[in-house]
């Protein structure tokens, strides 16, 4: 089965980590597979996907080749009148219609090479633009497509009914998800919108549950710096333990983005240059290495749900820590609770800095506590988002589309 996979950037660029990591699983199973990113930097970040180069195509979003292919198009092709008059008739602000129309001449361009290619199905991430070249592509060629929705793109509603209705199936990665999604295009295609978790690797032999002795106790958030993902509660958090006389903790934000100076400048603000340190984006590797050797004690993501309405779908910053034995403390909000509910972790309110530090006290203190939330979250990754058992589960639903 050859399969394309239509990314954002991945394999080049630093974010999209559980995309690399699903990518890297399909071609373990033996699957062909091409890759083509919307608008790929040079830079490759992170190590899966220096694995995956050799099956990635290249290619700016823009360039004199892909504009003539695209005129070329418009003149022989009339199918292609249709879907831009679709993307013109639904596109639901003047925003969004810029967008798909931005990328409508590469998603022509690839249109020609994936059939070219032979591809059998073509997938992409994210409901945005990523999926507006996936549906584009598919009207043009014939081939079954499908995407897999997370959060925000969800709620931008990029010409959703339409990509809904022309995929084959469409993949949530949580409840929370999928509600939201049929809210949006009507219950009618229940039956298209199917929830299939995002997975993590699970080390080869569980991790031990004692930690190796040191000074401070370990906070961890890893996670992109904006908005969503609240860390200024756990940023004041830390300042009401200093209140409370709790000294021996370190607090590590991991990860960097829009909100970077701003955190930096609360937590100088509050006295917390000594617990609170920055160590910027490290690569996945770096991470999972942390992991291993035991360095992190918890993990904290203390999202919220935006003024915007932007919330999460289920973090693999948490699953990822589940998987390596470390506890994890996050908020009610999103998909989180399909993760963290029944013991596997600690939920507490969005935006309360208060039920931050007592939920990190309590975990602090009372190490049965971490030993049973380590033992319950590794149990949960293992069962219901394993990364090999979930990429078997998306490719069976590939090669049904291939054998109608």
């Amino acid at each position: 089965m050859k399969i394309a996979y239509i990314t954002a950037h991945a394999p080049f660029g630093r974010g999209e980590t559980f995309v690399l990591e699903e990518m890297l699983a399909v071609a373990e199973l033996g699957v062909e597979l091409l890759i083509v990113p919307r608008n790929p930097p040079k830079e490759v970040f992170h190590d899966p996907g220096r694995q995956l180069l050799d099956r990635t195509v290249w290619l700016p979003l823009f360039s004199a080749g892909i504009f003539l292919a695209f005129l070329k198009a418009v003149i022989l092709k009339p199918r292609l009148w249709k879907v831009l008059t679709n993307i013109f008739r639904h596109s639901r602000t003047p925003k969004i219609l810029v967008k798909n129309l931005a990328i409508a001449p590469k998603a022509v361009f690839i249109a020609d090479l994936l059939r070219q290619a032979k591809v059998q199905h073509i997938h992409a991430h994210w409901g945005s633009t990523t999926a507006t070249m996936a549906w584009i592509a598919s009207e043009l060629t014939g081939i079954p497509w499908s995407m897999t929705l997370h959060r925000w793109d969800i709620a931008e509603d990029n010409l959703l009914r339409l990509k809904v209705e022309g995929a084959a199936f469409v993949r949530c990665i949580s409840e929370d998800g999928r509600r939201e999604v049929l809210r949006i295009v009507g219950d009618q295609y229940q039956h298209k919108v199917k929830v299939l978790h995002m997975g993590v690797r699970l080390p080869d032999t569980p991790p031990a549950q004692l930690r190796p002795p040191r000074p401070a106790f370990v906070v961890a958030c890893p996670a992109n710096l904006v908005r969503v993902k609240g860390h200024r509660f756990l940023i004041e958090a830390c300042a009401l333990l200093r209140e409370r006389d709790v000294h021996n903790f370190k607090c590590l934000i991991i990860g960097d983005g829009p909100l970077d100076e701003e955190l930096r400048q609360r937590s100088k603000a509050l006295g917390l240059n000594d617990v609170v340190q920055f160590l910027g984006r490290l690569s996945h590797r770096e991470l999972i290495q942390m992991y291993g050797r035991g360095e992190v004690d918890v993990v904290v993501l203390p999202s919220i749900v935006t003024e915007n309405g932007e919330k999460e779908g289920i973090p693999v910053a948490l699953m990822e820590a589940m998987a390596y034995g470390i506890p994890v403390i996050s908020t009610e909000t999103g998909g989180i609770p399909e993760l963290l509910g029944g013991g596997a972790g600690l939920l507490v309110p969005p935006g309360s800095s208060q039920a931050l530090a007592e939920a990190i006290v309590k975990i602090m203190r009372d190490e049965s506590l971490r030993t049973q939330l380590a033992r319950s979250g590794r149990a949960k990754v293992e069962t219901d988002f394993n990364l090999k058992l979930n990429t078997e589960k998306l490719l069976e639903l590939m090669k049904g589309t291939c054998s109608r």
